[in-house]
C-alpha cells in the first residue's frame, strides 16, 4: 500500500520553538495540499476500491484556530469524476463561495484540476468535519473526507497535531471519525437496491426499509487504528464525527457513561447517558472519567441501527490502567453492554421510556452571542416524500407547493453570470428568503424511515422533534402531516416566539413519519444548499436551495474550475419531465428519467 504523505505547513518547523515566535505565527495562515486519486487498499480487512487524500483513506485532520485562515489546495487525479468540498458545520460567512456544493457556488474540479479553498475560521471552538459534495457517482468508495477541530484562539501554536494531520489525538482528547463503504462501487450497489434487484441493506422494527444498501462494512479512523486504544485512569473528551453515507451509529463504553458536552460544534449543559446515537453528518462530543483500580480491557461499541443488521459494528478494545506503573492487559476484552441504557439523540417514536431527545440538551448561552430572535419572523413548511424501487426517488415541497425531486443547475446559482432565465431549471427547488428576519422551518417527513437533515451556513435552534402525529398511524398515506396549529406541544406560531432557546444544531433527524421544527436568522446571504445527508438521497432529489437575500458574487476567482462538460455529474434535466401520472402524482416534478413521462413541447408541435 503506497502511502503518500505530504508536509502541510508553510514555514520552517524545528524541534524547539521560542517563545518570541508565537507573536509572529499568531495569526499565521495553516496551508494544505490534497492529492485526491484512487487506489486499491485494504480496508478493516476488506480490499477495496477507494478514493484517497494523498494516497489514504484516513482523511488528514485540521486542526485550526479561531480567527486563523484555513487554505488547502485540492488536485484532482481521478480520471472520470470531478469533485468539491464542503466544510460542514462552518457557517462561511463573507466566504460563500468556498462553500463547496457544485451548481451553487462552484463547477466541480475536473480531472486534472486543481482549486484552493481559502476562508477564515471564525466559529467558537468545536468539532467540524469535510467532505466532497457532489456524490462522486459513479467513483466507488467515497473516502475523501475527515475532520476538522476548531481551537481557541489563544491556544498553543506549536503542538504536535498541527505538524502531522494524521494524529487524532491532543492531550486528552480523542476524534472518533466513522466512515461506512459499500460491497462494491457505491453506484452499483445503490442502483441495485433502487431497481428492486437486490435485498436492501435492512429493514426497522416495523417492516420499514432501513438501508437501501447491505451494510459491508466500516472503519474508525480510517481503519488505521480502530482495534486497540489505550488510556489511563483520567478525564478523556471523544469527538464523535459520523462521516459515514449509508449508516447512522450507536456508540457506547461497556461499563462507563457518556457526559455529553457539545453537539454539532456548540457546547451544551452536561447531559449523562449510556448510549449515543450518532446520525449521517452529526457530531458529538462527549467526556469519559475512567477510574480504575487494575489493569482492564473494555469494549467500545459502535453498532448499526438498522435493527434488522445485528453484525454491523465496530468493537474496539479500550487498554485501561490506573496509571504509567501498571502494565496493560493483552488480548480483545469481552465484556457486556450496559443493561437497561438510556439513549440519547432517539428517533424511535418516543416509545422507549429511556430514549431522549437532543431536545434535552440545553446550549451554553454564550453560543447565542450575536443569534438574537427578531421581532419579523417568517414561517416556511418543507415536506419530503419517498417512493420506493423500482421508482426510487426523493421529494421537497416547499410552502405546500408541488413535490420536485431537486436537481441543481450546471452553472453555479452564485456566479454573477448567472441566468435565472436561461440557466435555471424548474427542477431545481428553491426557497426564496428576505434578510433580517427569523426563519421558523417545519420539516416534515412523508417517509418510512429518520432522515438527517442539515442546513449549509447556518447553525439553528431545534424547537420541536416529534414522531407520529397520531401513534397508532404507519405507512405512506396513513400518517398525516404534523398540522401547524394542532400536531407540536403548541401552534408553530406561538413556538416561532418562544424565548427559551433551543439546541443549536445543524443537523436535525425527522423521525419516520414524525416532524421538527427549527429557528434561525437570515444574517448571512448566500444559496445555502438545504439536504437529506444520506448520500444516496441527497442524489436522488432529497434537497432545496435556500436563497437568501438573493446573493450573488462580485467576482470569481481565478482559480475556481470551468464549467465545461468535464467532471458533470448531473444532466439538465428539461422542463418537461414529469412524473408518471400512473405511478405518481402527475403534478409533482421528476427527474429521473425512469420516474418520468415526456410530452413534446410546443416548439415541436408547431405551437
Amino acid at each position: 500500500m503506497k502511502l503518500l504523505l505530504l508536509a502541510v505547513l508553510v514555514g520552517t518547523l524545528v524541534a524547539q520553538y521560542p517563545d518570541s515566535l508565537e507573536k509572529k505565527y499568531s495569526k499565521k495562515t495553516r496551508s494544505y495540499t490534497w492529492v485526491v486519486s484512487r487506489d486499491v487498499q485494504v480496508v478493516e480487512g476488506r480490499t477495496l476500491i477507494v478514493n484517497t487524500i494523498n494516497g489514504r483513506v484516513k482523511g488528514p485532520a485540521l486542526f485550526v484556530r479561531q480567527g486563523e485562515i484555513l487554505e488547502v489546495k485540492v488536485k484532482n487525479k481521478l480520471s472520470d469524476s470531478g469533485l468539491s468540498i464542503h466544510w460542514h458545520g462552518l457557517e462561511m460567512r463573507d466566504y460563500q463561495l468556498y462553500d463547496g456544493p457544485v451548481g451553487l457556488v462552484q463547477c466541480p474540479i475536473g480531472p486534472g484540476e486543481s482549486m484552493t479553498y481559502r476562508f477564515k475560521i471564525q466559529e467558537h471552538p468545536g468539532t467540524y468535519w469535510y467532505h466532497t459534495h457532489n456524490e462522486m457517482f459513479p467513483s466507488g468508495h467515497d473516502f475523501v473526507r475527515g475532520p476538522i477541530v476548531v481551537m481557541p484562539k489563544d491556544g498553543p501554536v506549536y503542538l504536535n497535531h498541527l505538524r502531522d494531520p494524521y494524529d487524532y489525538t491532543h492531550l486528552n482528547e480523542r476524534v472518533l471519525f466513522y466512515q461506512d463503504f459499500y460491497p462494491n462501487f457505491m453506484a452499483h450497489d445503490h442502483l441495485m437496491s433502487m431497481g428492486g434487484l437486490r435485498q436492501n441493506g435492512g429493514n426497522d422494527a416495523e417492516g420499514s426499509i432501513a438501508l437501501t444498501a447491505p451494510w459491508s462494512g466500516g472503519a474508525l479512523n480510517g481503519g488505521e487504528n480502530s482495534d486497540f486504544m489505550q488510556f489511563e485512569n483520567g478525564e478523556y473528551r471523544f469527538r464523535i464525527i459520523n462521516g459515514a453515507g449509508l449508516t447512522p451509529m450507536l456508540w457506547s463504553i461497556d461499563g462507563f457513561r457518556f457526559k455529553v458536552v457539545a453537539t454539532d460544534g456548540s457546547d451544551v449543559e452536561p447531559y449523562e447517558v449510556d448510549q449515543l446515537q450518532v446520525h449521517l453528518g452529526e457530531r458529538y462530543d462527549v467526556l469519559v472519567t475512567f477510574d480504575v483500580d487494575e489493569p482492564k480491557n473494555v469494549l467500545m461499541r459502535g453498532s448499526s441501527t438498522a435493527v434488522t443488521n445485528p453484525s454491523a459494528v465496530i468493537l474496539t478494545t479500550l487498554q485501561l490502567r490506573p496509571d504509567e506503573s501498571y502494565e496493560f492487559v493483552e488480548g480483545k476484552a469481552r465484556t457486556s453492554p450496559n443493561p437497561d441504557p438510556v439513549v440519547m439523540n432517539c428517533n424511535y417514536y418516543g416509545e422507549q421510556e429511556k430514549c431522549v431527545s437532543v431536545t434535552a440538551l440545553k446550549t451554553k448561552d454564550f453560543e447565542f452571542e450575536n443569534r438574537p430572535i427578531l421581532e419579523d419572523i417568517d414561517i416556511h413548511t418543507a415536506d419530503f416524500y419517498f417512493s420506493r424501487s423500482p421508482l426510487y426517488g426523493y421529494f421537497f415541497s416547499l410552502d405546500e407547493k408541488p413535490h420536485v425531486q431537486n436537481v441543481l443547475p450546471h452553472k453555479p446559482i452564485a456566479y454573477p453570470d448567472f441566468d435565472s432565465e436561461k440557466d435555471m431549471t424548474n427542477h431545481t427547488n428553491i426557497l426564496n428568503l428576505e434578510l433580517d428576519k427569523t426563519i421558523i422551518l417545519v420539516i416534515r417527513s412523508e417517509g418510512g424511515i429518520a432522515h438527517p437533515i442539515h442546513l449549509h451556513g447556518h447553525k439553528f435552534e431545534v424547537l420541536e422533534q416529534i414522531s407520529r402525529p397520531n401513534p397508532s398511524c404507519f405507512g405512506p398515506g396513513l400518517c398525516p402531516l404534523a398540522d401547524l396549529e394542532t400536531g407540536f406541544s403548541a401552534p408553530v406560531s406561538e413556538l416561532a416566539k418562544r424565548e427559551t432557546r433551543g439546541v443549536l444544531k445543524d443537523v436535525i433527524i425527522v423521525p419516520s413519519f414524525g416532524a421538527a421544527v427549527v429557528r434561525f436568522n437570515t444574517d448571512n446571504p448566500g444559496v445555502w444548499f438545504a439536504h437529506c445527508h444520506y448520500d444516496e438521497h441527497a442524489d436522488s432529489g432529497q434537497g432545496f436551495i435556500m436563497n437568501e437575500g438573493n446573493w450573488k458574487a462580485d467576482s470569481i476567482p481565478d482559480d475556481f474550475p470551468s464549467c465545461d462538460t468535464t467532471g458533470r455529474l448531473q444532466e439538465l434535466t428539461g422542463d418537461l419531465c414529469n412524473c408518471d401520472p400512473e405511478q405518481l402524482n402527475g403534478d409533482w416534478l421528476c427527474s429521473r428519467d425512469y420516474m418520468c413521462y415526456h410530452v413534446q413541447s410546443s416548439k415541436d408541435t408547431g405551437k
